[in-house]
């Protein structure tokens, strides 16, 4: 290869032979014609926050969508969010659930019984009660307003949260703890 520089002609020192230039020219061609392959698949950061998680659709069906998360992901059953807040909906008054801002724990209980599973609530639950029971459905005080979330794990390092509304995350145990009042809902 020549560079001209200030009217002056220069060859290359890397690239002086004419069979250096071809190996270079062949070793290029193969790294354009070889496919991308990536040893696992590239998932986006939404797909990372997202996954195992029934992300709620509308502004108060976080229980609904809790719910549907340990339903499908836990315990084997093919929900959505949507088919159990139906479900939810058939066996309490519409009026209540929208002047409450969401569905109850008692909703929920009274829809895993007609689907055959028990629902159990707890209170006042210690961290390490929470630990014991993962995962569970916990309700949040988060900007003032109500939320269930699902609590996956706790560790000495923080709560991992399945936020039906943002996604997986975690907390520090103390940030949590201002948030959580002590109850959790089980699903056996």
């Amino acid at each position: 290869m020549t560079a001209v520089h200030e009217g002056r002609s220069r060859t290359c020192p890397f690239l002086a032979t004419s069979s250096l230039r071809l190996c270079m020219l062949a070793l290029a061609c193969q790294l354009v014609a070889l496919p991308a392959r990536a040893e696992r698949p590239v998932r986006s950061l939404l797909e990372i926050r997202h996954e195992a998680l029934v992300v709620q659709r509308w502004d108060n069906s976080c229980g609904a969508a809790a719910l549907a998360t340990v339903l499908r992901y836990y315990k084997g059953v093919p929900t959505d969010e949507e088919a159990v807040a139906r479900g939810m909906l058939r066996q309490t008054d519409p009026l209540r659930v929208r002047v409450r801002g969401g569905f109850s724990l008692l909703d929920m209980q009274r829809y895993l019984a007609r689907i055959g599973l028990q629902g159990d609530g707890y209170a006042r639950m210690t961290l390490a009660d929470l630990a014991q029971r993962v995962p569970m459905i916990v309700p949040i005080t988060l900007n003032g307003y109500p939320h269930f979330v699902v609590v996956r794990r706790v560790a000495a390092t923080g709560v991992n949260i399945g936020d039906p509304s943002f996604g997986n995350y975690e907390l520090d145990q103390s940030v949590f703890a201002a948030q959580w009042k002590g109850v959790g809902f089980d699903i056996q």
